[in-house]
């Protein structure tokens, strides 16, 4: 320690004014970004990644919203393309104005990675966007993914009540947010369960369904049931199966989301060209919260067209060419 002291006198001491004399700008320079950009960074934050140490909600802001929700997107390590499509689909539903009453976070879920290649891209994507959960899990669908998510998420978030409503869905669907958005608001905060409901109107799937369910496109669940999940023993005995149906049995079992919806004919599968229209699978409509089975490129840009998400954007210039 003694040794050192020289070195520290030397570097502050009156020898080296200059020193004093550069830090100035720089000093300046950051209590002019924070003083003009404060607002921006507030607004930034309400479209934010999903940070599992520090929600980024409880950043200060200057509009309490009426109500919180995750969605959470199930995907795997090596489905790189899919998320990059949705980060932009839903950054430009989700970027705020100075009269957001709703806030939303958006996670990408999936399970332990064990590829060398896929550790190192998946790494990138969280340096980036901070919006990846992995799991400690077998990646799966039926084999109890769903169930170590939900039952985690009190523990990645903390046990406060963070959000009033937690949205699991698929890669292949495509979320409206704002019809969502509008959907929930008048619905209550606890026990509610929101989907599409499986069987619709008296349909025969010529399988076992133990119980009416909201099938796996993508269900809302309140927080309260998130929590239920987490502590019950009925989910953590029954975690194989179909995940959605899964879902609904563990709720019917425990007298649990008694709050129902039902969002048919608003939520659906995409209808291809040589299939027929039923209650889960019709056209496009106008009033859509929510539309499954968009599994390639073509068909995500079908509906984004008919929603006018992406109109006008090429514009005729040195950069764009529109022919």
């Amino acid at each position: 320690m003694m040794q050192n002291e020289p070195i520290m006198h030397s570097f502050f001491s009156k020898e080296r004014p200059s020193l004093y004399l550069l830090s100035i700008p720089c000093v300046f320079l950051l209590l002019t970004f924070f003083a003009v950009y404060r607002n921006d960074l507030r607004l930034q934050s309400l479209f934010s990644t999903c940070d599992n140490h520090v929600p980024s909600f409880l950043e200060p802001v200057s509009v309490k919203p009426d109500f919180r929700v995750l969605i959470s997107v199930f995907t795997t390590a090596w489905t790189f393309e899919r998320r990059h499509l949705l980060r932009h689909v839903y950054s430009k539903s989700l970027w705020p104005a100075d009269n957001i009453t709703d806030y939303v976070d958006l996670c990408f879920v999936m399970c332990n990675i064990t590829d060398e290649e896929h550790i190192t891209m998946v790494s990138l994507e969280i340096m980036v966007y901070n919006d990846i959960i992995v799991l400690n899990c077998t990646e799966n669908v039926n084999y109890g993914k769903t169930y170590n998510f939900f039952s985690s998420l009190p523990d990645i978030f903390g046990r406060d009540r963070l959000y009033d409503y937690v949205v699991k869905t698929d890669d292949d669907t495509y979320w409206r947010l704002d019809k969502l958005l509008a959907s929930l608001r008048d619905k209550p905060r606890n026990d509610v369960y929101y989907g599409l409901e499986i069987p619709c109107n008296g349909t025969d799937f010529n399988f076992w369904i133990p119980t009416p369910f909201m099938t796996g496109l993508g269900y809302v669940l309140s927080w309260d049931l998130v929590e239920w999940i987490a502590e019950s023993e009925v989910p953590v005995n029954h975690t194989m199966g179909p995940e959605d149906m899964m879902l609904g049995w563990w709720l019917q079992m425990g007298e649990k989301g008694k709050n129902r919806y039902n969002n048919a004919p608003v939520m659906y599968d995409f209808r291809g060209d040589d299939q027929e229209p039923n209650c889960f699978r019709h056209d496009l409509t106008a009033d859509t919260i929510a539309v499954h089975r968009l599994k390639e490129n073509s068909r995500w840009a079908t509906v984004l067209k008919y929603f006018n998400v992406t109109h006008g954007h090429i514009k005729a210039s040195k950069f764009h060419y529109n022919p």
